[in-house]
């Protein structure tokens, strides 16, 4: 028994709405989730089954949440989402999805090893890296 993955990452977000429709424009399923116990709904963006983002808007960040990060700061996230499908593929999606790519593609390394990233930024300035493996293109 032991750590298994990561469950969820933390956003502070200066505006619900905007992040919801900046994340559905990567495909991604952004809204709200009940939370247990009769606490109301959580806003949320869901990655897969299994991993989300709970956002907190910045202003109220450490009312709803005591035991938040200290030194948060929006735009002070970087994280790495996984594209399933070639890099061309990525480029193409984001350009129809009207996202700036601000760099890529490049040869990273990821946590399944080798791979290919395209790099953009979130309404907030979050850094959001797109990696893909086994692109024979880029091998």
């Amino acid at each position: 028994m032991g750590i298994a993955a990561i469950d969820h990452w933390v956003l502070v977000v200066k505006d619900l709405e905007t992040t919801f429709a900046f994340y559905r424009k990567l495909g991604l399923d952004a809204g709200w989730q009940e939370r247990p116990g009769g606490r109301g709904n959580r806003p949320i963006i869901r990655i897969n089954d299994t991993q989300k983002l709970n956002l907190y808007v910045v202003d109220r960040y450490e009312t709803e949440s005591p035991t938040h990060a200290p030194g948060y700061a929006l735009g002070s996230a970087d994280l790495c989402l996984r594209w399933e499908g070639t890099v061309q593929e990525a480029q193409d999606f984001l350009k129809q999805a009207g996202v700036t790519v601000l760099d890529g593609p490049v040869a990273r390394s990821g946590a399944l090893g080798p791979g290919t990233s395209l790099y953009l930024r979130d309404p907030d300035e979050n850094l959001i890296e797109l990696m893909t493996y086994g692109d024979p293109k880029y091998k």
